[in-house]
């Protein structure tokens, strides 16, 4: 964001013109960042003898010649310029914006007795910017939400993902002041890298970046494997998924649980291996699980496989002549 350069602004001070005596109070910037240092320089035609600076009904400092008396907070954060009455405000903090009040005196006939006030504007700048969400993690069609937080003061936030400016759709909404976007419903193409930038008067913040992965499934189970095998053999079976995260797998054999994890290896091959083959595929962060069946049939002799391997041809083609 292009700064607006800050002109430096003249506070005319009239008081009590006796004389004929005035001053003028110079900020050497406005508004402050916190930590920094300010000067309210007084440009007189000459010399005060005394003088004192006030803020909030507080004695900031007060001074007869070079004898100084500093007020309990601003001890080490205060200087003067006795020749001028110029006061410097050190490591400024949010507390020190307001009002202060000078007075400065001369000697003469009569005396001269002048008083003014100036106004201090401190911003505290934006100092770190990160992104989190109040959900543990996303899911696939569910709401989920992220936020922008951020140490200091940010006049305008504004939200990148992959690098690239986010925009606000059906799907996706900003809170008022962009310090939260929201995704209703997430979606897998909402994955991605998303940042935070927080705009302030003087500097700017950038988050790192929040991964956002969108967990869904299990979708489209399915079991790989023999349709049969002879007894003695070794049968291998392979249970998949689409799912974030990786899903567990149960098998199932005629109902009965046999083991756990994918593939699942058998042997030797027995007959208590016939029949109808379950996987249950189940995701722990989405608190879903889908299965898939298959027929797994278990021959005796070398004659029953060539039998069920006929079958099948036949079956096979009695299926394409139906669909011719």
């Amino acid at each position: 964001m292009e700064k607006t350069r800050v002109q430096v602004r003249t506070l005319v001070l009239l008081g009590l013109l006796k004389g004929g005596w005035s001053f003028q109070v110079t900020l050497s910037k406005d508004p402050v960042e916190v930590g920094d240092d300010v000067v309210f320089e007084v440009r007189s035609p000459d010399k005060p003898e005394t003088g004192s600076w006030q803020f909030r009904n507080e004695q900031v400092v007060f001074w007869i010649g070079a004898k100084l008396v500093v007020g309990l907070k601003y001890n080490d954060r205060i200087d003067v310029n006795y020749e001028t009455g110029s006061l410097k405000l050190m490591s400024v903090k949010l507390s020190d914006s307001g009002d202060y009040f000078v007075h400065l005196q001369k000697a003469g006939e009569p005396p001269f007795s002048l008083t003014g006030n100036a106004t201090l504007h401190i911003i505290d700048s934006v100092t770190k910017v990160t992104v989190n969400s109040p959900s543990p993690y996303p899911i696939l069609n569910n709401t989920f939400s992220l936020t922008c937080n951020v140490s200091g003061n940010a006049d305008s936030r504004s939200w990148l993902k992959d690098g690239q400016p986010l925009s606000a759709g059906d799907r996706i909404t900003f809170s008022k002041d962009n310090s939260a976007v929201s995704f209703n419903p997430v979606l897998v193409s909402d994955n991605g890298t998303y940042q935070c930038i927080a705009n302030s008067y003087f500097r700017n913040g950038t988050s790192t970046g929040y991964s956002l992965v969108v967990n869904y499934g299990p979708e489209q189970v399915s079991i790989t494997g023999p349709d049969a095998s002879r007894i003695g053999s070794t049968a291998v079976f392979t249970c998949s998924a689409r799912s974030q995260p990786v899903c567990e797998y149960t098998w199932f054999i005629n109902g009965k649980l046999v083991a756990k994890g994918s593939p699942y290896k058998i042997h030797p091959v027995n007959s208590s291996n016939d029949g109808s083959y379950t996987c249950t595929a189940w995701n722990s962060l989405t608190e879903r699980n889908s299965s898939a069946v298959k027929m797994h049939h278990v021959l005796d002799s070398a004659s029953s496989w060539s039998r069920h391997a006929v079958a099948m041809v036949i079956g096979t083609l009695v299926s394409a002549a139906v669909l011719v």
